[in-house]
Order: structure tokens, then sequence, then C-alpha cells
């Protein structure tokens, strides 16, 4: 075998070391991405996929972008993103978006509706299990960046007083949290309660509003 016949297979058998690592760390963060609780819908789509027709559109993936790029990069931390109005604009688009780039990042996080994570808390206090319990809350306050999406109805004092808890020691320990819903700013107060919107801007809050007609209708 000639020396130009080496160096081609030594150049193979590199390049199919390559493909084997790219294809174990493409397996390895799609196993990450998953964990992280995106919605199958939404799992693999990220900024550039984000369909922005208006300028209002482009400022409110601009300024997700810039949340995430901070994020990742160690600054802002313990800061709070706002993604409000109609539904079926982006908010959650956008949102796992954001939270696929720090989980690319190395970063933890964690994407869940807001009533299933009352509900999960609920539950494993009524268990009266302190294992379940530490858990619960830990999955809730630990992750680097929280989701909650489906931020829509006034909570009662119990609901209201877990979440101030949840968010409470998320400020405590700077953790980054996204609050979505299909509400206007002007109903935030009376959905999470003042204690939670006064906490929300001790620990920096950004808002983006969602003032443009639903994707999903458009596309019916």
């Amino acid at each position: 075998m000639s020396a130009e016949d080496l160096a081609e297979r030594g150049r193979q058998e590199v390049r199919s070391l390559l493909a084997t690592r790219r294809q174990a760390l493409e397996r390895q963060w799609q196993r990450h991405q998953a964990a992280s609780g995106i919605p199958e819908r939404f799992r693999g789509k990220g900024f550039a996929d984000y369909q922005a027709d208006s300028a209002e559109q482009v400022l409110a993936r601009s300024i997700c972008q810039d949340f995430a790029c901070a994020l990742s990069a160690g600054q802002r931390p313990g800061e709070t993103l706002l993604l409000l109005g109609g539904s079926g604009t982006g908010k959650t688009h956008l949102a796992c978006a954001i939270l696929a780039t720090l989980v690319r990042a190395g970063q933890r996080g964690w994407y869940v509706s807001l009533p299933s994570a009352l509900r999960s808390l609920r539950d494993a206090r009524s268990s009266r299990s302190q294992g379940s319990e530490t858990e619960a809350f830990a999955q809730l306050s630990a992750p680097d960046l929280l989701v909650l999406d489906d931020v829509i109805d006034a909570q009662d004092e119990t609901r209201s007083g877990l979440l101030f808890e949840v968010l409470d020691a998320r400020y405590a320990q700077q953790r980054a949290t996204i609050l979505i819903g299909d509400l206007p700013a002007s109903r935030l107060e009376q959905t999470l309660g003042p204690r939670i919107i006064e906490r929300l801007h001790e620990a920096g809050t950004r808002q983006v509003s969602f003032n443009w007609p639903s994707h999903r209708r458009r596309a019916g």
C-alpha cells in the first residue's frame, strides 16, 4: 500500500471517529432536551424557526435571544422574563428556544406548566413524605432556568403561597425564571399577587408583550 493510500485511510478513520463523536453528542443533547421537559412540539426548534413578520415580533425574538445569551454567559443571574399576550403568538416557542440554548451550553433547565408545578407540590405535601416534597420543590427551585407556562388563572391563597415559596427560593439562589401567560400585563398582579410581583421586581424583570394575531388561527 502506498504512502498516499495510508494517508487516505488515516483521513477516513479520523472522519469516521469525528462523525461517531458528533452522533454521540447529538444523542446526548436529545436526551438532555427531553429531560428538560421541553414539549415534543418544540424540540429541535430554535430562534431561527420563529416566524417574525412584524417589527414587534423581530423585537420579541431579539429580546429572547439576548436573554439566552446573557444567561449562557453567566450574566444577569436571577432575572425574570415575562412573556405575556394572546395564545398562539409564539411565547412558548421562544421560551423553549431559550431553554434549549442553556441546556446545550451545559446548564440545567426545566419547563413545566404552572398548574402542573403547583399540583406536584400540593400532592407531595399531602403524601406526608418528606423525601417526595423535597424532591418536588428542588425540581422547581434548583434548575438554572425554570420556565413556568400557563400563568392564566388567579391563584387562591394556597397556590399563591406555594408559588411564592418557589420564586422566593429562586430569588435567594439567583436562578433565572421565565413566566408565560395568555394575559395582558395589567392583569399580572391580580393573577400572581403583590408579594410575588414585588419579588420579581427585586430580582430584575424584563417583559415582552405579544400583541399580534395567533399563528394557529392564521394557519387554519
